[in-house]
């Protein structure tokens, strides 16, 4: 459970934020200058209270409490690195579906990181799970691959650029041969494309 502390405070560490005198609730600068002071007076109760609601769902007060006083240390080179001059690089924008818009501190201003939202992992095992579930029925491939843990991830995006790849190799050797509606490219002696015609247009019928 130590790890729980330090990762709570790594990512507020992380989370860097500009100065600023305006009280807005979108400004992360009030939420870290509380978490220095609850360091500086060794207040876990007011440190708990800045967690996130899901974060308190899965860890109680009491426990909090056991692990902020063995991190003693750790906290203390935090609340260091908090005076120092800090500004906000990134940030996301959560959608009502699960869904996140990755934002990123261009120059001036704030700008769109990714061209799709993207589905990062969820609080808890049923928030997974439903965003899951709204990135298929979206079709969102992206959201997809950004649920999937390493290793599985890099297996799937290597295997599939693999398959790509050899795919494009094998359109350079000419034209598919077909016969009727029907069509197969084998692109590997381990793989093979399927292609059929329905209503005078191709589509891929198995992708092995």
């Amino acid at each position: 459970m130590r790890a729980l502390v330090l990762l709570v405070a790594a990512a507020l560490g992380c989370a860097h934020a500009p100065p600023s005198t305006r009280a807005s609730a979108a400004d992360p600068e009030p939420v870290l200058v509380a978490w220095r002071e609850a360091i500086a007076k060794n207040d876990s109760h007011a440190a708990y209270q800045l967690l996130s609601s899901s974060l308190r769902a899965r860890v109680n007060e009491s426990d909090f409490a056991l692990q902020w006083k063995a991190a003693h240390a750790d906290l203390t080179a935090q609340e260091d690195a908090l005076h120092a001059p800090h500004t906000v690089h990134h940030a996301t924008a959560e959608l009502a579906d699960g869904r996140a818009w990755p934002l990123v501190h261009d120059a001036d201003r704030w700008r769109i990181a990714a061209v799709h939202p993207l589905s990062p992992g969820g609080d808890t095992p049923e928030d997974v799970v439903r965003r899951l579930v709204a990135a298929v029925e979206a079709r969102d491939f992206d959201a997809l691959v950004g649920l999937l843990a390493e290793p599985l991830r890099e297996t799937l995006e290597q295997a599939l650029a693999d398959r790509v790849a050899r795919l494009k190799n094998s359109l350079r050797h000419g034209p598919i041969e077909s016969s009727g509606n029907t069509a197969r490219i084998r692109y590997d002696p381990r793989y093979h494309l399927d292609l059929i015609q329905e209503n005078g247009r191709w589509r891929v019928a198995d992708f092995n």
